[in-house]
């Protein structure tokens, strides 16, 4: 059966699947040990926008016209915003300072990234690969069940929004992540059209 006309999506039909790049999971479960586990951290998103997409024109000028051709390239993606209520002990806050750390180390402002190298190896490796990891935005319908999946590969953090407190405001509090990546993919997981039955 084709969709009615007026069904539409809705902004508040989405969800977020964050994992954790390797270098924390393998390191940060020693400092809080039982009481955390970096493979479940939970996060209550409010929100975060799906990245305009761009594969711009160039013009070429040919007389006193300009004839348009695709660059068949894109421009890097602008930063993803997520944003996120923080939970009462902090951990989903101080797990992303804790990422944002990595780079820049606020006690010897150096980064994990260097490493010694291995002179008798010839395994050449990214040693951003251990920083960085990927997310899933789930567009839902009506139901809940997930229609799209936008999927963000070789993200990474970049920065961590103020907090605000306020004695004048009894509002949850709310923080602002920043991240970067290299790949974004897109792909339709259900055709609303087909009926289930």
């Amino acid at each position: 059966m084709n969709q009615a006309i007026l069904n539409r999506s809705r902004i508040d039909k989405f969800s977020i699947v964050l994992d954790l790049p390797k270098y924390l999971k393998d390191n940060i479960d020693t400092v809080l040990q039982s009481s955390y586990n970096a493979n479940s951290i939970q996060f209550t998103v409010i929100g975060s926008p799906v990245p305009a997409i761009q594969i711009p024109q160039i013009k070429v000028p040919f007389g006193g016209q300009s004839y348009n051709t695709s660059s068949n390239s894109r421009p890097a993606y602008e930063p993803l915003d997520l944003n996120f209520f923080l939970d009462n002990g902090y951990q989903n806050y101080w797990i992303l300072w804790k990422w944002l750390n990595l780079f820049n180390d606020v006690y010897d402002s150096t980064t994990q990234m260097i490493k010694p190298l291995d002179l008798g190896s010839n395994v050449i490796t990214n040693p951003m690969s251990d920083f960085r990891s990927n997310f899933t935005i789930y567009g839902e319908d009506e139901f809940n069940n997930k229609i799209i999946s936008f999927h963000y590969e070789q993200a990474f953090i970049v920065g961590l929004s103020e907090i605000k407190y306020s004695f004048q405001s009894p509002e949850e509090a709310t923080c602002n992540a920043k991240f970067v990546f290299n790949r974004l993919t897109v792909e339709l997981l259900k055709d609303v059209n087909v009926s289930s039955c």
